[in-house]
């Protein structure tokens, strides 16, 4: 089982799937660079900060070997990072249950965390940013 998620990992995804995901997230990022709002307002930080994450990604699709996993490690962090974030947020904030799943709460958190999160960083765990000694 372990041999089959470790040859996924060091094969990734086809041409075509990195082809089509790395134009589409460094279209993302132009365009949230972009439309960011100018000055210092407050708001343009979650702009530029999705925007280098697209960025992040695209770059990803375009690379292999020690660079992409480095990447993909650092993504995987920043996903899991940002859900731990939520999860805190929602505890302190006391909503557990927001009977909606557009709603913010602790459950879609929780959700997030299991679906994403915790993917992400056991993937920066097996590749250990890309430093792991080559099979």
């Amino acid at each position: 089982m372990y041999e089959r998620a470790n040859e996924a990992i060091n094969q990734g995804l086809s041409f075509g799937a990195r082809l089509v995901l790395g134009l589409v997230a460094g279209l993302f990022g132009v365009v949230m660079f972009f439309v960011a709002p100018s000055g210092a307002d407050p708001k343009a930080i979650g702009f530029y900060g999705f925007g280098t994450f697209c960025f992040l990604v695209a770059i990803s699709c375009f690379t292999s070997g020690r660079v992409r996993q480095f990447i993909g490690s650092v993504i995987g962090c920043t996903i899991f990072s940002v859900g731990a974030a939520y999860l805190l947020a929602e505890l302190s904030d006391g909503v557990l249950w927001s009977g909606s799943r557009a709603n913010p709460s602790a459950y879609n958190a929780v959700m997030y965390l299991m679906l994403i999160g915790i993917p992400g960083v056991v993937y920066a765990y097996k590749v250990r940013f890309g430093f792991r000694k080559a099979p």
